[in-house]
């Protein structure tokens, strides 16, 4: 399909920010470079300002489980704009990511740069991308949402875990939440219609992004380009755009520029979804 059948139809594409693209390999710098410059340490924040931004997800720790979160947080936190890519597939590893603020696409790319977004990281996300190879990354980690993230470097997060089993407690329980939402998206890309496989994205993301307190009444903002959204569902850019506007028609959601989604039926998106809401809010959201 060519770039200008892909501009056809809703024209909400064209309006939206310029559509991902790699970054040449040699523009990044090697491996190591890459890492060097996400662990700089003339980026880094004051070690406060963990406490004030302690994702809402992991504010039910205790005091001394807080403060010990917070303390290495604050040592490695880093901020980084949208479109920039933070590792490449084989990087090195180095570093737990812990998203404090904005958002991370997760992908696998194949040869003939064709992508899947594997996850989109929220606030409080942790992310090792390490490999059975410990040595590289087994994902590519995106910017699509300007950032601040704490680089936690492998050795010290699990320190931490140990020394801390309320932290580890809670980090394995959002370790199984992301396993639920990545098994739903999963059996919909290989058993799920297309418009089932959006209404599911909808929903899990309106579900997660409640639960840190970034939605609104009147919807959520997704920092995503329809073409964005299709490789996170396996899906072209114009049957993104297709569904959403018959989606809009009917009533079910409401979509303005820049990616605002107002959820206006749940029930009806739901039963696209082939979901239970409340039972999968209870598999996919920490429980408070």
């Amino acid at each position: 399909m060519d770039n200008h059948e892909n501009s056809r139809g809703w024209g909400c594409i064209s309006r939206l920010v310029a559509d991902w693209a790699p970054w040449p390999r040699d523009s990044l710098g090697s491996p190591s470079q890459r890492e060097d410059m996400v662990l700089a340490p003339e980026h880094s924040k004051d070690e406060t300002l963990a406490r004030d931004i302690l994702p809402p997800t992991w504010q039910r720790l205790e005091a001394a489980s807080s403060a010990a979160l917070s303390d290495t947080l604050g040592r490695h936190i880093r901020e980084r704009p949208a479109a920039e890519t933070l590792k490449l597939e084989g990087d090195g590893v180095r570093s737990v990511f812990f998203l404090l603020s904005g958002w991370f696409a997760v992908s696998k790319s194949m040869e003939d740069g064709h992508r899947q977004i594997l996850d989109l990281m929220l606030a409080g996300d942790v992310l090792n991308p390490g490999s059975a190879d410990a040595s590289a990354s087994a994902v590519h980690i995106e910017v699509l949402a300007d950032v601040a993230f704490s680089a936690v470097p492998l050795d010290v997060w699990e320190r931490l875990l140990d020394e801390q089993p309320q932290i580890r407690r809670l980090h394995d329980t959002n370790m199984k939440a992301s396993m639920a939402r990545m098994a739903e998206r999963m059996l919909r890309l290989g058993k799920g219609s297309a418009a089932s496989r959006i209404a599911y994205a909808l929903i899990e993301l309106c579900m997660r992004l409640d639960a840190i307190g970034a939605a609104e009444e009147d919807g959520f903002h997704v920092p995503l380009t329809q073409q964005q959204l299709g490789d996170f569902t396996g899906l072209s850019a114009v049957h993104i755009c297709r569904t959403l506007r018959r989606m809009s028609r009917k009533e079910i959601i409401s979509v303005e520029e820049h990616m605002h989604i107002l959820i206006r039926d749940m029930d009806a998106l739901a039963e696209i979804a082939e979901v239970d809401p409340d039972s999968l809010r209870s598999q996919i959201i920490p429980a408070a």
